[in-house]
């Protein structure tokens, strides 16, 4: 099992109505929520875990609201940008629903959270993961947790019970590989040695590409040598990319949910490419990873509560998302 502890070095950023209240409660409670100082600049994750250029922070949000999660923080957390906010509600949306139907907030409740922000050189949110986050609804108390086992991340619940019981669908019907995951191949038409970070599968003109799982559409353009690609960040941390389509769906653009198996792309030979085929990608934290062992490895439905990796990371990302102030406001 790998450790988590980057996480427990990083500086907090509180968003919105948290960061008011301890701006109020002066340095005496950022000194007991173990923070540094105001003049401080956050702390950012070891350059192997993140992009080039990519800053990563973790940020904390809490207090009462209502509605779904993307209202709630829109309450709680009013100085993130409107793209923010609806990136964490639909990652929120994603791992609660197991648990809460979709329902989220109702008629009202608490909520507290601790997510991991990636962002670009100019400043912009690149992706979001949430590390545990707790929702207070209808009589309940619901605390989730990230965990990962090895290189796979997933959801548990406060027994370790996995909230992602439902693997990776493939995004062709059939998933025949043509070019494998290979950091040496030689690129057929540039003719040198680069690296090939995803594998190319075959499939003819015209072929509907699927979302391989739940997430947020990232990009949805043309992009240089993958040509027209569509990038979807998924909850569990993990990205995926589909390359070389001859069009993308009109029903997908940056900044719009998407759900497993919804058409978002035809396959083409757009961009760098010889032949109609899918370049598809899977990356982790801007890394890439083999697709074929992602997929086998993005359905868990194993039981951690005996697991003492487990134990350990739960108890430091319940401190974690204890640091979380909880803000009370009045419904409106």
């Amino acid at each position: 099992m790998r450790s988590r502890s980057s996480f427990r070095k990083h500086t907090p950023v509180l968003a919105g109505a948290a960061l008011a209240a301890l701006a109020l409660a002066g340095m005496a409670a950022l000194a007991r929520a173990g923070s540094t100082s105001a003049e401080d600049p956050p702390m950012v994750l070891p350059a192997v875990a993140a992009a080039p250029g990519v800053r990563v922070d973790t940020l904390f949000v809490g207090g009462f609201a209502r509605g779904s999660f993307t209202q709630a923080l829109g309450t709680l957390a009013s100085d993130l940008s409107p793209a923010e906010r609806g990136m964490v509600g639909r990652h929120l949306d994603k791992i609660y629903l197991p648990v809460l139907q979709g329902a989220a907030l109702g008629t009202g409740g608490r909520l507290r959270v601790a997510y991991e922000r990636a962002r670009r050189p100019d400043g912009t949110t690149r992706s979001i993961q949430v590390l545990a986050a707790e929702a207070a609804v209808g009589g309940g108390m619901h605390t989730v947790f990230l965990y990962e086992q090895g290189d796979a991340p997933g959801y548990y619940d406060d027994l370790g019970r996995s909230l992602d019981p439902v693997a990776w669908a493939g995004p062709l019907a059939a998933m025949r590989v043509t070019s494998p995951f290979k950091m040496d191949r030689m690129h057929p038409l540039l003719r040198r040695v680069l690296p090939h970070t995803g594998v190319d599968l075959a499939a003819g003109y015209g072929t509907p590409v699927r979302a391989t799982g739940d997430g947020s559409v990232t990009y949805a353009a043309a992009r240089g040598g993958y040509g027209n690609m569509v990038e979807i960040q998924h909850p569990n941390g993990y990205a995926t990319r589909y390359a070389h389509l001859s069009r993308i769906s009109p029903a997908v653009g940056a900044g719009m949910p998407v759900h497993q198996g919804d058409v978002i792309g035809y396959v083409g030979a757009s961009g760098l490419a010889t032949g109609p085929h899918l370049h598809y990608e899977v990356r982790r934290k801007g890394r890439p990873v083999d697709p074929l062992l992602a997929q086998n490895e993005s359905g868990s439905t194993r039981h951690v509560g005996y697991d003492e990796g487990w134990r350990g990371e739960r108890r430091a990302l319940g401190r974690l998302l204890a640091r979380t102030p909880t803000i009370r406001r009045a419904f409106r």
